[in-house]
């Protein structure tokens, strides 16, 4: 019950019409409406309102005339109660915004005017363009940024701010800033450009240079000027007052509902009993409710609340690290403001850039990944002449930004001056401020779903308005008085239209959350839960996900004479620049004496057996200049003469000191370190990342000629392959210098040294998961950043691919000048991938490639069946699709299976191209690089330790993708109750609807007692008792259903509805053919005139009716365990069967007189069993056999007669290529290719030499 309150109001509170497109252009929008953060989850759209004194003057007076009631209406529409008293006008001239959301909920709220100085970056620039991005206008040049591989946006240099344009000046001569608040967030007016936009925090418009030049400190005074803008830095939590909490949730239209039918029930048919135990369940309801919020409120407020102090730099001389910081609170700091990270670490409190020294962060909060990452800082590179300078980003320079509600576990400083970073986002505008801001306010329930649930309620009002037209006939056909024939009719909408209908929507939700929990799967989002029960795609991120988080490190294949060497033993090559590479080229670190760091980096270092320290700057470590990292070979060990047992230590033979460290980058795909060996003069560089990238990047020279061909060889026996290069700076470069290089400064020119080879084992659950979502047809599809024929294996090992199964390579050349854009569809060469062991040697498998070419040509001829391929493809591909040749993306995707090389927006716009195909795409991963996919699916899981995470709405602690199994499960559970609560509570008003009407047509009306036999003993105990069936331990082919409008759920309802009123009038004339039948002598005294044979039978009957749609609607297999698994709710069912025939058959004098019921023949009774044994089996026959049958969802819904199609865009599309011979276009000439390569392939043996003798 305690759920109702808040579904209502949120379901009541929709609006009737739809949000305008995204693509309308701002300059068609008038001056009364305005679109801000367009194109985003935060898009709002502003209409503007000034009060009109004479509407607000007529409205005040309806509702004192209503005692209030129209006020309560406006508070819960406010779109209705701004248009009553307040007059559509200009933006400028408004004092009023009416506010609709992103999910097209209405809001009002004030605009405010106040003498606020805004802060320079903040004031909008008169020689701005209206270019309009996010709703805001700005100036943007592209400029390729080398450092994150992305194009980032640039303001040019010769803009120059306006101070006066953003306020106001009445006569007093004090500037007013005009802004509102939504939802924590600020906007402020712009006068020139007459639109609000957002204030934020520095992460717009701000080149990086400014966060080295600029912003060298505040003084207090400047400091508390920000402060009015950007707030303070806390993210607060309101605590309203209980009895507050108390009359706020009251207001909810459920219980005004309530409060209408208690006051009818007590003061129109003196219910007393009935309506005080309606009173008692809707005030525990409401302290449920109030409890549960304010635990709610109470434990956000002390997650979120922090009482730390950071030193800030006041001003002064920055390097001066002693005499400019200060200690302050941290609910004191401003964006701008220079922070200290202390050494030993702390918790964010902030998002800040980092400008010098190294942090190492746990970033589980975002990512769902405790794994420490390495934090340097921000790039400034030197603007070129005539060019804008580079500007800082938030999305792309994550790598430089520490975010709020991480831990920093460490600092490091580099050279003389301390570990800081710029303030750039504090309070609510933070990333933990993002996801406290998304529990304060909730994207909205499945708004179809919920629409569905409003059109059930408009057609039971519907009918209720038709009964209550009869009601009133009836009566005064019958000359009943004024009062009568008031209450009977105004009773009718108390009893034909259920407030709770919506609210059982979430009653499965509500039980299948807490049983998620136990299976250690979280949720932040409980209303994905129904939606994750209608899952037909589910995308698995790979390393972490799919296969096990730790890499083997197979072998190493340095290069030597043009010549790949495969050496098991990484320890035992001698030492050069392969091993230097090994031993620096990583972001490891040392936490409590333990190198912590990336799985991969741990393995490739433990590999070659040498040491790393990290020493303060005060240790002599040998090098003229301060290393922040210093990694060693192992020291070696000698016997002194005549003492067997005696032992001196050598000091270690080669040291190298890492001067510098270009973390790794999803975009980009490669790592790069700046090294000085001890002994040497010069600098070296080395570079390791995906082989192609860091291949395209090397001298050609330096490139085996079979390179190609023995990386294919390692990808296809799903192995992950890194390559390794190198370049030496020379002596040319100094220590200084190079801590002003950029990364495309070091990154070119190499020379590749050789490749490391890893195994990446499935993890055990894998494949059983995979089988199992195959065989219920469920998609499982890979997005993963790994080379493509890595992971074209992995699929085929773990059964997304089956082995008799072809995968076709997608690949695109763009247009040129000349040629239009080719897209070649060529077959994947391997087809038994069990054939295939990894081993150092890769030998291919021994089946002849002459009868797979063959077997090819005969899938080309037409033989081979349509949905036996899969398509692959790198990311490349996916983003030349997209760009040259979108009209194929959809008969691609519905045959894809395989997706590499996929950057993170990449794997997000992916999921988005499967949404567009209407699937119901899931996405399981392990939240690293995954984030913004697993936001945008439809349930999104992240694997991770920590319960919860901004990364995706579901958080599993179990390491493996069993949970995606798991949610489904309990997804269709949840949603198959949920629609049966529904189904019921249809029902249950439609029983008591058909009761109430036959006893008005013979003026009586069911007592006190029978009401509460119906609604508190049969009805709440369902409510309560009937979701708690736990999911069904096998997914089925079948899906569940997932609309409430869908012909077998309305044949449901329906079907049932006219066979109940069969029976109750069927039973009424077999009452009245009894010999002993007397019919109801009305007593105009009473109200009711329940005590007749007429009301005691048709009590009975509907009791049974209750009961008996109850268990028909509480379906158990294939989405849940049976019915009798359910203890509580399957026993309640047979307690009230048992006493309610025993109420029958045994009748109790003092029962009878409460319940005003009256004795009848004993046979009657055997007559009422018999009827409801009909109602029940033919009921059971109309739910299980024929609301299912194809019928049912073509003929009596008349699809067939509309010819009208249902089927899902991906189905549709999946016939037409069926159906098409020529698709996919394969030809002879790609056969006879890859014939020739297995050919070629076959005949090398092997591209390896085994001697490792001139290394």
């Amino acid at each position: 019950m305690h759920q109702l309150a808040g579904t209502l109001y949120e379901v009541w509170s929709q609006p009737r019409f739809q949000p305008t497109r995204m693509t309308e252009r701002h300059q068609s929008i008038p001056k009364e409406r305005l679109i801000i953060n367009e194109g985003t989850d935060e898009q709002i759209e502003c209409f503007g309102y000034r009060r009109h004194i004479p509407r607000t003057v007529l409205f005040a007076i309806l509702g004192v005339v209503t005692l209030g009631f129209i006020f309560l209406v406006f508070r819960w529409k406010p779109n209705w109660e701004i248009r009553a008293m307040f007059e559509r006008c200009s933006m400028e001239a408004a004092d009023v915004l009416l506010v609709r959301d992103f999910h097209l909920r209405w809001h009002k709220t004030s605009v405010q005017n106040e003498p606020i100085e805004l802060p320079p970056e903040k004031r909008r620039r008169r020689d701005d363009k209206p270019c309009f991005i996010n709703g805001n206008p700005t100036v943007k040049v592209t400029v390729e940024n080398s450092d994150v591989g992305e194009s980032i946006e640039y303001v040019s240099n010769d803009i120059v701010p306006d101070r006066n344009r953003n306020y106001a000046q009445p006569s007093g001569g004090h500037e007013l800033l005009r802004f509102f608040n939504f939802q924590k967030v600020m906007y402020v007016w712009d006068r020139e450009l007459a639109l609000f936009y957002r204030i934020g925090g520095l992460e717009e418009n701000v080149p990086c240079s400014d966060f080295y030049h600029r912003f060298t400190g505040f003084n207090e005074i400047q400091q508390t000027n920000r402060r009015k803008v950007y707030g303070k830095n806390e993210i607060y939590i309101e605590l309203k007052s209980i009895p507050l909490v108390i009359v706020q949730e009251a207001l909810n239209p459920f219980y005004v509902f309530q409060v209408y039918s208690v006051c009818l029930w007590i003061f129109g048919y003196n219910y007393i009993i009935f309506s005080v135990a309606i009173v008692v369940m809707s005030l525990i309801s409401i302290m449920v409710t109030v409890y549960n919020t304010r635990k709610q409120a109470t434990t956000l407020r002390k997650m979120v609340k922090t009482d730390s102090r950071v030193r800030v730099l006041r001003g002064g001389n920055p390097h001066d690290d002693e005499n400019v910081f200060e200690l302050i609170p941290e609910a004191d700091l401003v964006p701008g403001d220079v922070i200290q990270i202390p050494q030993r670490g702390c918790q964010m409190g902030c998002d800040a850039v980092l400008i010098s020294g190294n942090c190492i962060v746990n970033e589980s909060l975002l990512t769902g990944e405790s794994v420490p990452i390495t934090k340097t800082p921000l790039p400034n590179p030197p603007a070129p002449v005539d060019s804008p300078p580079m500007m800082f980003n938030p999305e792309n320079h994550k790598r430089h930004t520490l975010f709020c509600g991480t831990q920093v576990i460490q600092s490091r400083r580099i050279g003389r001056r301390t570990v800081r970073a710029v303030v750039i986002r504090t309070g609510f505008a933070t990333t933990k401020g993002l996801l406290v801001r998304s529990i304060l306010f909730p994207k909205p329930m499945d708004f179809k779903l919920y629409r569905d649930a409003m059109r059930f309620i408009l057609v039971l009002a519907a009918v209720a308005f038709v009964g209550f037209v009869y009601v009133i006939t009836i009566k005064i056909l019958h000359h009943a008085l004024p009062k009568d024939i008031v209450l009977k009719a105004l009773d009718i909408f108390t009893i034909a239209v259920s407030p709770a209908l919506p609210a059982a929507l979430t009653i499965g939700m509500v039980f299948a959350q807490q049983r998620l929990k136990k299976a250690n799967i979280y949720c932040i989002s409980p209303q994905r839960i129904n939606v994750s029960g209608m899952l037909d795609l589910i995308c698995f991120d790979k390393t972490g996900t799919l296969t096990a988080d730790h890499l083997e490190l197979l072998a190493v294949s340095p290069i030597n004479r043009d010549q790949f060497m495969l050496i098991n033993d990484p320890s035992t090559i001698p030492f050069g620049p392969f091993t230097a590479g090994m031993a620096t080229c990583h972001s490891l670190t040392v936490i409590d004496g333990e190198i912590r760091g990336d799985p991969l980096d741990l393995q490739m270092f433990e590999s070659i057996k040498w040491n790393l320290k990290e020493p303060m700057e005060s240790d002599n470590t040998g090098f003229s200049n301060f290393m922040p990292t210093v990694v060693m070979d192992n020291s070696d060990t000698v016997c002194t003469p005549g003492q067997e047992k005696g032992k001196i230590l050598l000091p270690p033979l080669h040291q190298i000191g890492v001067i510098r460290q270009f973390t790794f980058s999803s975009n980009l795909k490669r790592m790069s370190v700046i090294t000085q060996t001890l002994g040497s003069n010069g600098l070296d560089v080395f570079v390791k990342g995906a082989p192609e990238v860091v291949a395209s990047l090397c001298l050609e020279n330096s490139i085996p000629d079979n390179f190609t061909e023995v990386l294919r060889e390692h990808t296809m026996n799903g192995l992950r392959v890194l390559a390794l290069a190198w370049k030496p700076l020379g002596q040319n470069v100094t220590y200084e210098q190079a801590q002003g290089l950029e990364r495309g400064d070091i990154e070119c020119d190499l020379q590749l040294l050789g490749l490391l080879i890893m195994q990446n084992t499935l993890k055990p659950e894998t494949t059983a998961v995979i089988g199992e979502l195959t065989n219920a047809d469920i998609r499982s599809v890979m997005v993963t950043g790994d080379n493509l024929l890595t992971a074209i294996h992995v699929a085929r090992q773990c059964g997304m691919v089956a082995q008799s199964e072809v995968v076709i390579e997608v690949s695109v050349t763009p247009p040129t000048r000349d040629n239009q854009t080719k897209v070649t569809y060529t077959i994947n060469q391997v087809m038994n991938a069990s054939s295939l062991h990894p081993s150092p040697s890769h030998e291919f498998s021994s089946k002849n490639p002459e009868e797979v070419a063959l077997t090819m040509e005969d899938f080309h001829g037409g033989s081979y069946n349509g949905s036996t391929y899969h398509f692959a493809m790198d990311g490349k591909t996916f983003q030349a699709l997209q760009e040259y040749v979108p009209h194929l993306i959809p008969k691609i995707a519905v045959k894809a299976t395989v997706f590499a090389r996929m950057s993170p927006d990449q794997k997000a716009q992916l999921v988005e191209v499967f949404q567009d195909l209407q699937y119901y795409v899931g996405m399981c991963g392990d939240g690293a690089n995954d984030c913004g996919a697993l936001k945008r699916a439809h349930a999104g899981i992240s694997l991770s330790e920590a319960e919860a995470s901004v990364a995706s709405p579901f958080t599993s602690g179990t390491q493996n993708i069993e949970c995606v199994s798991r949610l489904i499960k309990e997804g269709r559970a949840a949603l198959v109750a949920s629609f049966g609560v529904f189904k019921y509570m249809a029902l249950y008003s439609m029983i008591q609807f058909t009761s109430v009407i036959i006893m008005n047509t013979i003026d009586s009306f069911p007592s006190d007692f029978m009401f509460m036999y119906w609604d508190i003993a049969i009805t709440t105990l369902v409510a309560l008792l009937v979701a708690r069936n736990h999911a069904y331990p096998r997914i089925v082919s079948k899906k569940p259903l997932t609309s409430l409008m869908s012909p077998p759920l309305l044949f449901s309802v329906l079907a049932n509805t006219f066979l109940q009123f069969a029976v109750q009038v069927g039973g009424y004339f077999i009452l009245t053919a009894q010999p002993w039948f007397v019919p109801l002598v009305k007593d105009r005294e009473d109200i009711s005139n329940s005590y007749c044979f007429e009301a005691t039978s048709i009590f009975f009957v509907s009791s049974f009716q209750y009961i008996t749609v109850a268990f028909l609607f509480s379906k158990g297999p294939p989405f849940r365990k049976p019915i009798y698994t359910n203890v509580l709710f399957f026993a309640a069912l047979v307690v009230l069967t048992i006493f309610t025939t025993i109420m029958m058959f045994v009748p109790m004098d003092g029962l009878n007189k409460r319940a005003e019921l009256v004795v009848m023949e004993r046979y009657y009774y055997g007559i009422i069993i018999a009827l409801v044994v009909f109602h029940f089996f033919l009921a059971l026959i109309l739910e299980s056999v024929v609301a299912d049958t194809r019928f049912v969802k073509n003929y009596l819904t008349c699809r067939k007669c509309r010819g009208k199609n249902k089927q899902k865009k991906y189905d549709v599309i999946i016939d037409e290529i069926t159906n098409d011979a020529e698709w996919p276009p394969i030809t002879t000439q790609a056969i006879k290719a890859q014939r020739m390569n297995s050919s070629d392939n076959q005949n090398r043996g092997g591209a390896y030499k085994r001697n490792t003798t001139d290394l």
